[in-house]
C-alpha cells in the first residue's frame, strides 16, 4: 500500500526539525577571551627576536577548558613547528581568564615560571589605548557611544519585528518562536564558524559561508514551524489563541533542546575584527567600536533595508500585499498561496536568523535563554509601530531601541524593562493602531 505524499511530507519535515534541534550539540567554539591569552603566551616561550606565525588554533578533545595552538616561529637559530596548550580554570565566569597550565611540545611550563608569565608578560594583554580620531567632549562622546550600541540593537529588534509583520499580514496571527529561531541563527553560526577552524583557519569567507548557513538554517526552521504548526492550526480554527500557545510550546522546545545539546559549553565566536577604533572624546571618555560591531550594525541594517525593498518593489512583495488585502481575491488572481506562505515563512526565518548572527557578531556568543527576552522586545516594536505592517515593525524597533539607550543612560537601568512595558500599554490605549496608525479594521496592510 503506498504511503501518501502529506503523510511522507510530514515525517520529512519532523526529521529535518529534530535534526536541526540535535545540531547545536556538535558545536565547539573557542572563546574569544582565552584565544588571545593563549595567543599571547607563545611569544613568551621564544626570544625576543623571534617571529610567531599562527597555524592553527582548536579546542582540546576531551577538556572544556583547554585550547591547543600550533604555530610556526622563526627567528635567528631557524624555523620550526611548535604547539602549545592552555588550560584554564573554568568555561564560564571569571575562571575562564584564569590560566593555570601550560604545556608545550618541549614539556610542561614550571609553576614558577607560569606565575612569572601571568604576572609580568600577560598582565595586560589588552592594547594599549590610542589617541581618538575626533575631539569630542566627555558627555557627547558617551551619548555617541550609546548610540552605537542603539543602532544595533534597532537593527536587531526590527529584522525580529518585520518577522512578526510578515506572519501577521498573511495569517493575522503571532508566531512567538521568532526569537528563539534568531537564538538558532546564533548557534547555527557558530557551529559552522567551529567546523570551518578545524580544516581551516578563519578568515572573511569562512565567515560569510558561516554567515549564510545560519540565516539559511534559521530560515529552514522556521519554514518547519510554519508548515507543520502554525499554518494547520491557524487553517483549523479563527480563535488566535491555538496558535499562541502553539507557538510557545515551540520556543520552549527550541530553548531547552539548545540548552540540553549545548550542555554547559559556552560558545564563543574567535576573536575575529575585534581591534578596537576610538572614534571620539577626550578627558578620559572615548568613544570606541570595533569592526565586527560596525559590521553587525551594517548586517542589521541592510537585511531591513533589503526586505522593504523587496515588499515594495518584488514580484512576492505584490503577492503579500494582496494577500494580506483580500485573501480570496488573490487565489482567484491565480497567486500561488503555498508558495507564498512557505516563502513567508522562510523570509521571517532568515530576518531573525540574521538578527541572531548580527548578535554572535558584535557580542561573540548567543545563549539559548536569550530568546525569551528578543521576543518580547521584537513583539513591542511591531505592536508599537502597527502590527502586521512591514515599515512600521521597523520604525517600532527604532523607538524601542532609542528608549532603551536613552532610560538606560540617563536613569536607573533596572527600570528600563518597566519603562518599555509602560510604553507598550500607553500605545495600545491611546493609539491601538500604531506609529502608523494600522487600526483593528485592517491589520495587515502595508
Amino acid at each position: 500500500m503506498p504511503v501518501p505524499i502529506a503523510r511522507t511530507g510530514s515525517v520529512a519535515r519532523l526529521a529535518l526539525f529534530l535534526g536541526l534541534l540535535l545540531l547545536p550539540g556538535c558545536g565547539s567554539i573557542i572563546d574569544a577571551d582565552q584565544a588571545r591569552i593563549c595567543r599571547a603566551v607563545a611569544p613568551l616561550l621564544h626570544d625576543d627576536e623571534t617571529t610567531i606565525a599562527e597555524s592553527s588554533l582548536n579546542p582540546v578533545a576531551g577538556s572544556a577548558t583547554g585550547l591547543r595552538l600550533s604555530y610556526r616561529a622563526r627567528g635567528p637559530l631557524g624555523s620550526g613547528p611548535h604547539w602549545l596548550i592552555c588550560s584554564f580554570a573554568s568555561q564560564t565566569g571569571a575562571g575562564r581568564f584564569d590560566l593555570v597550565a601550560v604545556d608545550t611540545d618541549r614539556g610542561p611550563v614550571g609553576g614558577i615560571k607560569l606565575h612569572i608569565l601571568k604576572r609580568w608578560g600577560l598582565s595586560d594583554v589588552a592594547e594599549a589605548s590610542r589617541p581618538a580620531l575626533f575631539a569630542l567632549g566627555k558627555r557627547e562622546a558617551y551619548w555617541l557611544q550609546q548610540a552605537l550600541g542603539g543602532v544595533l540593537m534597532a537593527g536587531v529588534y526590527g529584522l525580529i519585528a518585520t518577522g512578526f509583520a510578515l506572519v501577521h499580514g498573511l495569517y493575522g496571527r503571532i508566531n512567538l518562536a521568532f526569537g528563539e529561531i534568531a537564538v538558532a541563527g546564533g548557534i547555527y553560526m557558530l557551529i559552522a564558524v567551529g567546523v570551518a577552524g578545524v580544516h581551516a583557519r578563519l578568515g572573511p569567507g569562512t565567515l560569510a559561508l558561516a554567515l549564510i548557513f545560519g540565516v539559511a538554517a534559521a530560515a529552514l526552521l522556521s519554514w518547519i514551524v510554519g508548515r507543520a504548526v502554525f499554518a494547520p492550526i491557524a487553517r483549523r480554527t479563527r480563535s488566535p489563541q491555538p496558535v499562541l500557545i502553539a507557538t510557545i510550546a515551540v520556543a520552549i522546545t527550541l530553548s531547552e533542546a539548545f540548552r540540553i545539546t549545548s550542555g554547559s559549553r559556552e560558545n564563543w565566536l574567535p576573536a575575529l575584527l575585534n581591534r578596537p577604533i576610538y572614534i571620539a572624546g577626550q578627558d578620559g571618555f572615548v568613544a570606541t567600536t570595533t569592526p565586527a560591531q560596525f559590521l553587525a550594525t551594517g548586517l542589521a541594517l541592510t537585511g531591513v533595508s533589503t526586505l522593504l525593498g523587496l515588499i515594495a518593489f518584488s514580484p512576492y512583495g505584490r503577492n503579500w500585499r494582496a494577500y494580506a488585502q483580500d485573501p480570496l481575491m488573490t487565489v482567484l488572481l491565480g497567486v500561488r498561496v503555498p508558495l507564498l506562505v512557505g516563502a513567508t515563512f522562510a523570509l521571517a526565518g532568515a530576518c531573525a536568523g540574521l538578527a541572531g548572527a548580527a548578535m554572535v557578531i558584535a557580542y561573540g556568543t548567543i545563549s539559548p535563554g536569550d530568546g525569551l527576552a528578543i521576543t518580547l522586545k521584537a513583539l513591542i516594536s511591531a505592536i508599537i509601530g502597527g502590527i502586521g505592517s512591514v515599515p512600521g515593525a521597523f520604525l517600532g524597533a527604532a523607538l524601542v531601541a532609542g528608549v532603551e539607550i536613552v532610560w538606560s543612560s540617563a536613569f536607573d537601568i533596572a527600570y528600563r524593562d518597566v519603562v518599555i512595558y509602560s510604553l507598550l500599554a500607553a500605545f495600545l490605549v491611546l493609539r491601538p493602531g500604531g506609529l502608523l496608525n494600522r487600526a483593528a479594521a485592517s491589520p495587515r496592510e502595508f
